[in-house]
Order: structure tokens, then sequence, then C-alpha cells
């Protein structure tokens, strides 16, 4: 968006114009200068010209920011602002408005301040848009429709101060649920542009429970009166995840998504057989298996790293199962030491960011299936132990990112020392850190 400033004329006797125009001219010399103490009065309201309430009004002159609140009939005041070119932003009230969208804000508005100046505010007229979430044609109740993303979506600019430059107002689908129907109305300002909108929702099947959301299938260009989240069919994919010996991995979370994006499923943590199931639709589909543990005070899991995640692109059927067996992995001895040789007892390894995770190569997960791509943080399973020895599981041919070892001292001291990139498991591995005195 752009903005421009705009002064308002006011009628004023000629010599009180010299006046202010010398005071001006004489503080030129020195920046730019806003008078202070104006008081302006105004309102706030919808297409139909009905006041809104609860809508806050900011209003900045320069470094100054004064802010008012709308009452019972739309109307604010703010005293003690400066003069001068100013920006205003709406924001819509807590409690949404009858008629609007349900979190909604006008940013940027370009205006001048003068003295007892009156600014009144009509926003555009809205248009409804029903979301339905019927997967398989069966309606569900008690969805949450939201925005795919955090993002503000945008309708096209409008004006809502009179001769000021129209301005794009942003909304947001917030704490909105569906109908015994499936159906929700969203009030939105017209001409919006939509990202994807989705509809989150939970199902119990055989005493199971999946997380679903589902979406609209393309990004929409402009508001239609009715937009349908669905699945056209589903199927049951099971399966069970395994490590490199063949036993069952337990508490580990099953995602998946459809190659359409039309819908996610989150399974139950898998059972102590390693197993799990979900429902998904039929074809492509994009299909994560993750497992963290990050506290050293708990024990690392059997045969696999504490956090990694591996990722298929791979096609559902619900016939046959998925099969997914881990590779195996091999051990990673951080050796800390003092600069004199002596080992370091109670060290922790970490990644140098929580977020970053280290690359191992392609596996081949699922019988069937184009290889995996497996990622992994660098955990250290446990403390350091008298021989300054911590022991890092990890699947093999890991490229190692940045990581931290740390021992902690009294308080919040620590020694602690960063390994950079660079270094390659292939096999066990003893890499020997250093820790500053």
């Amino acid at each position: 968006m752009f903005q421009t400033s705009r002064r308002r004329k006011v009628g004023r006797p000629a010599a009180l114009a010299a006046v202010v125009t010398a005071g001006l001219l004489s503080t030129m010399l020195v920046g730019t200068a806003y008078a202070a103490n104006a008081n302006i009065t105004g309102t706030v309201k919808n297409s139909t010209g009905t006041g809104i309430s609860g809508v806050t009004v900011t209003v900045k002159v320069g470094a100054q920011a004064k802010t008012a609140t709308t009452n019972a009939s739309g109307a604010f005041s703010i005293n003690g602002t400066q003069t001068g070119s100013a920006t205003v932003d709406l924001t819509g009230p807590a409690n949404p408005a009858a008629g609007l969208p349900r979190v909604w804000g006008v940013k940027g508005i370009s205006t001048t301040i003068v003295a007892n100046g009156v600014l009144n505010f009509s926003l555009p007229a809205t248009s409804t848009v029903t979301v339905t979430v019927s997967p398989n044609g069966v309606p569900v109740q008690g969805a949450a429709i939201t925005q795919c993303s955090t993002d503000n979506d945008a309708a096209n600019a409008a004006t809502v101060l009179a001769g000021a430059p129209a301005v794009a107002p942003t909304q947001e689908f917030t704490g909105l649920t569906t109908n015994a129907s499936g159906q929700a109305t969203l009030s939105v300002f017209p001409d919006t542009t939509f990202g994807r909108v989705c509809g989150a929702y939970t199902q119990t099947s055989g005493g199971m429970a999946t997380d679903y959301v589902a979406r609209s299938g393309i990004k929409d260009t402009a508001t239609t009166s009715a937009m349908t989240l669905f699945v056209p069919s589903t199927v049951s994919q099971t399966g069970t995840v395994k490590d490199s010996t063949n036993g069952g991995q337990a508490n580990l979370k099953v995602a998946i998504r459809s190659g359409g994006g039309q819908v996610d499923s989150t399974s139950a943590p898998t059972t102590a057989a390693g197993s799990f199931s979900t429902v998904i639709a039929p074809g492509n589909v994009f299909a994560r298996f993750s497992g963290r543990s990050l506290s050293n005070t708990v024990a690392p899991p059997a045969n696999i790293p504490r956090s990694f995640k591996a990722t298929i692109d791979g096609s559902s059927t619900g016939s046959p199962a998925w099969n997914v067996q881990l590779p195996a992995t091999v051990t990673l001895t951080v050796k800390v030491q003092n600069a004199d040789l002596t080992p370091v007892k109670n060290a922790i390894v970490r990644p140098l960011t929580v977020g970053g995770y280290d690359a191992a190569n392609n596996a081949g997960l699922v019988a069937g299936q184009p290889n995996a791509q497996i990622t992994q943080q660098i955990f250290g399973d446990n403390l350091s132990g008298a021989n300054g020895e911590v022991y890092v599981r990890l699947f093999a041919d890991s490229n190692l990112g940045s990581f931290k070892v740390i021992k902690n001292l009294a308080g919040t001291a620590s020694r602690e020392t960063t390994v950079p990139a660079g270094n390659v498991v292939v096999s066990n591995t003893t890499i020997t850190v250093t820790l500053p005195a």
C-alpha cells in the first residue's frame, strides 16, 4: 500500500493565518514542527451508516500515537494529539460486530490532523461466503474454520475516509465452527483475495481419534458465495513402524497429506507394536513419520535417534499396509575434555538451533514406495560420564550440521563450544571436543 498526505483546508482570519505562518517559518530552521494539544472527534460506521462500537482508532503524527475506542454509537474522541500529516489505523472490536469479518483492520489511512478536526470513517460493504466441510458427503459439525496460514487476507482497496486515498482492509476467519449441516458463514469484505481456507476436525473410529485438516482445493482469487472443503473419497491407511531389528516403535507421530492438498490426517501415536491407522484420500500423498524425545532426563528410544523425521512421497491405496522399517543406526561418540586433556563429566550435546535438522541419506522405508528423506537432530542420549564421553544415536551416512557441547555450571553459567558443520558419520565415529576454560 502507498500513503499520501492530504492537507485539510480550514478557513481562518488573514491576521491569524499570518501569525501561524510566521510561527511555522521560525521552526523550519530546526526541523519539522508539530503543534500539540489538538482535539479531534469522529465516527466509525459500516456501509449502511450504523456506528460500530469497540473499534480501536490509532492516530499517528510523527513519533506520537494517540488511541481511542469507539462508543456504542461508533463515536470517538482524541485529545492532545499533534497536528500535521498523519496516518490512522482502525482495528476491529474484540467481540465481532454483526455483518463484519470476525477479525479485521484498516491500516495506514493518510490524512491531515487539524485542531478540532472531524474524521468520519465508513467501512466497505461485506458479502457472505458459506464454507462446507463434508468428507464423503457427510457433514462435519464443529469443524474449526480458519485460514491455512497466519497471514491476513486482503480485500481490494476501499475508501474509508472521504478525500483520503483508498486502502486495503485485512481480515481473518477465526473463531468459526461448522453447524450440524457442516456449514459456517463468513462475513468478508468484497473482492477478497483468499489464500486456502482450512477446516480442522477430529473423528473417532474403532476407538482411535484422528485429527484432520480439510482444505479448499485451490487458492481462490476472489470471493464466491460457497466454498466446499471435502475429500471425494477416503481409504483407511494402516501400517507399522519398526526399527532395523524389526522391533515395533511406539509413540511415533504419523502425518499424511493428500497430494491435492485437500486433507491432512494425523494418527494417534503408534502403538507398542508400532502400528498406526489413519484415513486419507487415495492417490499421491506426502507422509511423515517422526519421533521426538529431547530431554536428557528421559530414557532415549531404542535403536532410533532421539529426534528425527522420515518423509515419503508415496501413494495411499489402503491396501497393502505400509510397513515402515527405519534404517540401522550408528553411534557418534563426543569425547569432551578440558584443555589439559582431562575428561569433562556431565556435558551434553545439542544442535546449534533446535529447529535445525541434520540430513541423512535417502533410505527405502516402505516396500514399493520411493525412497524417503530422513532428517534428525543431534541430541546426546545421556550426560557425559566420568570418561567425558557422550553417546549420540544417529541414522548412518549423516552429514552433520553445527552442534554445541555444553557443561552447565552453578546458576546460569556454562562452559560451551560449537563444533562446526562438515563432519560425516558413516559408521561408529568419535569426535573430540575441548571446552574453553
